[in-house]
């Protein structure tokens, strides 16, 4: 094995933003430092949507280094609820990172990319011409497949000129690694090559929960001890189909017993938040983005804890917050469509009730059940943990891309 790495890795949010692939990434840095590797990050500059209220007049440097991790923050324009520019900061992206990779001035053995955004491509390709760097190009959505199905992207030249980006990505990267085998699938039927694709989850550190196991204190902070927590914490986008959680929050609105939490900011969150007073939904509580400790605090005192997908989505994804709730011991219910990626990860780790979107009265059911009956979600929980810990722990998920890495170092 290869030891002693210098590995670049690239993600278009890093802490302190309060995403899902910021922290990631921040635990798979982690995780490198750990062995041994040397980590650098080239990423964007905090924006302010995606951070925690105490911090957004915060100043960040533009070189940072963060328990080991080099950082490289790249300052540019950013928006996310205009369609239009959010798209045109996806193709910008690679220009911005290429001037900073070559401003830091070193050679890298290996580069590992989040994707999307998906035009990154073109940034390994360029990295690679520049100096001989190879990239694993690490997909966790697909692109423009899950914008077309969230009814985001309908322009059929976009469309085109995305798919076209798409399909050249899988047949040209040195190596692709995706998050289930349905992704496998997914890039070999739009021509990538078998023989470089592999699937690994994400990884979620577990030391993040000794201090928060000490300190499950949220339900005492809001002074809802006596109630039954259903929490919901992400992304509020047309890709999550909130509106099913506020469906059934307004079916249980007579159950003094139940309380539902919905965390998090996105496109969406003005139509919920119009919902939930236009409604009088007196049992539904929004709250912002959370500090990582306070939002591991949230799920870690929940009873129930939500996954949910717009109907639509159908490519093979799994969503980041899966691998936090498991390693909790959450028990889920997933709204999502029932032949999903995450569909299959519940029903294959036993740790939760998957529930077809729109099914309100099965939702509805699936709520009364484990809030009548904890044992329940107690079992499912555990059976959550254990899949965890056989495989989404960060020593596997490091020695697999290791292994990765050193191919593509000597071949």
């Amino acid at each position: 094995m290869v030891h002693n790495l210098k590995i670049l890795l690239v993600v278009s949010n890093f802490i302190p933003e309060s995403s899902s692939a910021a922290h990631i990434y921040f635990d798979l840095a982690k995780a490198f430092i750990k062995k041994g590797h040397e980590v650098d990050i080239i990423t964007s500059y905090p924006r302010k949507y995606n951070l925690d209220e105490k911090e957004i007049n915060k100043k960040f440097p533009d070189e940072d280094i963060i328990e080991g991790i080099t950082v490289h923050r790249c300052k540019h324009p950013a928006t996310r609820d205009i369609i239009f520019l959010r798209g045109t900061e996806h193709f910008l992206l690679p220009l911005y990172y290429f001037k900073k990779y070559q401003k830091i001035g070193k050679k890298f053995d290996v580069c590992l990319m989040f994707i999307p955004p998906l035009p990154f491509f073109y940034l390994a390709r360029k990295i690679k011409n520049f100096d001989g760097t190879r990239s694993v190009l690490n997909f966790q959505d697909f692109h423009p497949q899950e914008l077309i199905e969230g009814g985001i992207l309908k322009n059929k030249l976009i469309i085109l000129i995305l798919e076209y980006i798409e399909k050249k990505s899988y047949k040209n990267a040195d190596y692709i690694t995706v998050l289930s085998k349905g992704g496998i699938n997914y890039v070999i039927s739009k021509g990538g090559n078998p023989t470089k694709i592999e699937h690994i989850y994400n990884g979620f550190d577990l030391a993040n929960m000794e201090d928060i196991s000490q300190k499950i204190d949220f339900k005492k902070k809001e002074g809802i001890q006596d109630k039954i927590l259903v929490s919901y914490a992400g992304i509020l986008s047309p890709f999550q189909g909130i509106d099913n959680i506020l469906n059934v929050a307004k079916k249980l609105i007579k159950y003094d017993d139940f309380i539902f939490y919905i965390i998090g900011d996105g496109m969406n969150k003005n139509h919920i938040e119009n919902r939930v007073k236009k409604e009088n939904l007196s049992n539904v509580r929004l709250l912002p983005f959370q500090p990582r400790d306070e939002y591991l605090n949230i799920i870690t005192s929940s009873d129930i804890s939500l996954v949910s997908l717009d109907i639509r989505m159908k490519a093979p994804c799994i969503p980041g917050k899966i691998m936090s709730l498991l390693a909790t011991g959450q028990p889920i219910i997933g709204i999502v469509p029932t032949d999903s990626e995450t569909a299959n990860v519940i029903r294959k780790a036993k740790c939760g009730i998957v529930i077809e979107p729109g099914n309100v009265d099965e939702f509805v059911e699936a709520i009364l059940k484990l809030g009548k009956e904890p044992k329940i979600g107690e079992e499912i929980g555990y059976n959550g943990r254990l899949f965890f810990e056989e495989n989404m722990n960060l020593d596997k998920i490091v020695k697999m891309y290791e292994k990765i890495f050193e191919n593509l170092i000597n071949n």
